[in-house]
């Protein structure tokens, strides 16, 4: 009997299935400007195209663009193209930068799109009063033991206004052989080949505060990307909690030296670069080894840029570093190793 009902579920099934032509309407391209401007740095953006679904995309940079730079309603400049490998095509104003509370607007164009424009309010900085350390042993699957940071980070909100934040932890990695340094670096969970992984846990109940599905409302902060805000403590200091590991000491070999830094920055973000990224936290959900994308309801991506897509934000960076002491583990890899 009960292969009998196993046979009809699986006819079931396959009558409910159809093939379906999907036909789709190519959309003509937009300019997407994207910016992200500190006070610390010259004004610098990036200027693409958007591209269509089925398009095969090679190249989205738009190199013959222009961009003007205005700061409070004053034009400052048009920014120059620079030749960059790491990314498409990257425009800068040189000499130009602007200071907190400056109203940063960028008008974009190119031959063969409609002019685009997206402004921002330059955050006020944040000041970063302490980074404490724990060290404490996590607990996995088969009572595999993970040596931990938990870090407690102590700053002073400023009040009469809502404050966004993003608190990010980089391990950077120095192998010195000889004259020769090379710097890796890991965040998060990425996994380069020359620097290992590094998992990152927000704890924080503020990182638990921002959520904005249902789906993700009982999580641990893991997938937030380290954005805040200063509800919970409005004007008031406040240490927020994290985590990482795994945890890295220095070592000095006869040959080569690896340094071990942890960073530790917090950043005042704006509210276009906070509504971003906590869009962004929506596409790719995962509670333990279970992906729950598929429960996630559809969200469009966020932009401020008028005409086009992209964003344009600003940010103040504080930031701490510590430096791991020398230990008797020698690293598993070096980018000095000859392999035959």
């Amino acid at each position: 009997m009960k292969k009998i009902l196993f046979a009809l579920c699986l006819l079931l099934f396959a009558s409910c299935t159809r093939d379906v032509v999907l036909v789709l309407p190519p959309v003509s391209p937009r300019l997407v400007l994207n910016a992200s401007v500190s006070p610390d740095t010259d004004v610098t953006a990036f200027l693409s195209r958007s591209w269509f679904v089925l398009d095969t995309v090679t190249d989205d940079g738009v190199a013959d663009g222009n961009i003007q730079v205005f700061i409070n309603d004053r034009l400052q400049g048009c920014m120059q193209s620079v030749p960059d490998s790491r990314f498409a095509v990257r425009y800068v104003l040189p000499g130009c930068r602007v200071q907190a509370g400056d109203r940063l607007r960028l008008e974009a164009g190119a031959e063969g799109f409609e002019p685009i424009g997206g402004e921002t309010v330059i955050p006020d900085p944040v000041e970063m009063l302490s980074v404490d350390t724990v060290r404490f042993t996590r607990f996995g699957y088969a009572g595999y033991e993970y040596p931990s940071i938990r870090l407690y980070v102590r700053f002073r909100d400023k009040p009469d206004k809502r404050n966004y934040y993003r608190l990010i932890i980089e391990k950077l990695t120095e192998y010195q052989k000889g004259d020769s340094v090379i710097t890796c670096s890991s965040m998060y969970r990425s996994e380069p080949a020359c620097s290992g992984w590094l998992s990152v846990v927000y704890e924080d109940p503020v990182f638990r505060s921002t959520a904005t599905n249902p789906v993700i409302e009982q999580l641990d902060g893991t997938t937030c990307r380290g954005t805040f805000t200063d509800d919970m403590f409005d004007g008031e200091d406040y240490t927020v909690r994290s985590s990482f590991w795994p945890v890295d000491h220095s070592f000095k070999g006869d040959s080569v030296t690896t340094t071990v830094h942890y960073d530790v920055r917090l950043v005042a973000i704006s509210e276009e670069y906070y509504r971003y990224l906590v869009v962004i936290r929506n596409f790719s959900i995962s509670l333990g080894d279970a992906y729950l994308d598929g429960l996630v309801e559809p969200t469009a991506t966020y932009t401020n840029v008028e005409g086009g897509f992209g964003v344009v934000a600003g940010c103040q960076l504080a930031h701490r570093r510590f430096t791991m002491p020398f230990g008797d583990k020698e690293p598993y890899w070096t980018p000095f190793t000859v392999y035959d």
